[in-house]
């Protein structure tokens, strides 16, 4: 394992490590996308495709990150991995949310065949591409692992309980305000938390058990920090948040971040990892504080890319 000390990161440095792997982002992704999904780069004004490359920089700066506490470099291929599990993440991400109510529940089925049976007839140049990237990813490391395999599946099962509260199941109707706000932030912690859990897991073969929780920890942040940011076009489309329907989100979100940020900072050693997620996560608390107010009015219309 490798551990070395390293100067505290500062803004500019990680506003420079993120355009360094903004660009790795785009000479990886683009050339699969103008092979096998031609349109996304100039459907919407090529708006889709810049959404891509932003959540996948995000998730290059996250395994980053999680790769040095864990006492591994950051390489080439831990790079690689990170960029093909951001644009996984986004294609599944848009098959769940971006294509209502029955594409939702049939990607789940299809996906569920793809963990069970290794295949799913591909359709279109959507699910071309998120096939392509996918098994390029699976290709990476051993998927039989027993802790990789898991957190795929918790997180696969996570991706089902969140698709039946937002489709209004009767078992969280019932349930009075209290239970379905526990229940909607539970939903969110899981779903972000067990992904970043599986990013960890394909980028190292073994981290400490006491450091999988933190992590855990700041995937579920960066949901919380998403729902707060997407909050006024989630709202618009009738998707329910955890983030969303607490009565004070701003203060309940400064709750959340301090609490998880300061938790990170005393539970992870020092380290450039330990330093890099605590700043990046900043960062984008702030971003996205920013991105709810500068968005409350637009509706359908929020749909839009910030760095």
């Amino acid at each position: 394992m490798h551990r070395r000390n390293s100067p505290t990161m500062t803004p500019d440095s990680l506003d420079a490590l993120i355009r360094s792997h903004r660009s790795r982002v785009e000479r990886t992704l683009k050339p699969l996308i103008r092979r096998y999904y031609p349109g996304m780069l100039t459907a919407s004004g090529g708006l889709e495709y810049r959404k891509m490359i932003e959540l996948s920089s995000k998730m290059t700066m996250v395994g980053r990150a999680c790769t040095l506490i864990a006492g591994y470099p950051f390489d080439a291929r831990r790079l690689r991995i990170s960029i093909l599990f951001g644009a996984c993440c986004f294609l599944g991400d848009s098959f769940l949310d971006d294509f209502g109510e029955a594409a939702s529940r049939e990607y789940l089925r299809r996906y569920e065949l793809l963990l069970t049976k290794g295949w799913f007839e591909v359709r279109n140049d959507r699910e071309r591409l998120f096939y392509i990237i996918l098994a390029r990813l699976f290709s990476e490391r051993d998927v039989l692992d027993p802790m990789l395999r898991q957190a795929i599946m918790r997180l696969f099962l996570s991706q089902q309980k969140d698709v039946e509260i937002r489709m209004g199941s009767g078992a969280f109707r019932a349930l009075p305000r209290r239970g379905q706000l526990r229940m909607l932030r539970d939903c969110a912690r899981d779903r972000s938390g067990h992904a970043i859990t599986l990013l960890t897991l394909f980028l190292v073969p073994c981290i400490l058990l006491r450091y999988h929780c933190l992590i855990y920890e700041a995937g579920s942040l960066i949901m919380h920090i998403d729902d707060h940011g997407d909050c006024h076009f989630d709202r618009y489309h009738h998707r329910l948040t955890y983030m969303n329907q607490v009565r004070q989100p701003v203060r309940v979100l400064h709750g959340i971040f301090h609490r998880s940020i300061g938790r990170i900072r005393h539970g992870l050693p020092e380290s450039e990892g330990r330093d890099l997620l605590a700043a990046f996560l900043s960062r984008y608390y702030l971003t996205r504080l920013k991105k709810h107010r500068l968005e409350r009015s637009r509706g359908a219309w929020s749909w839009t890319v910030y760095e």
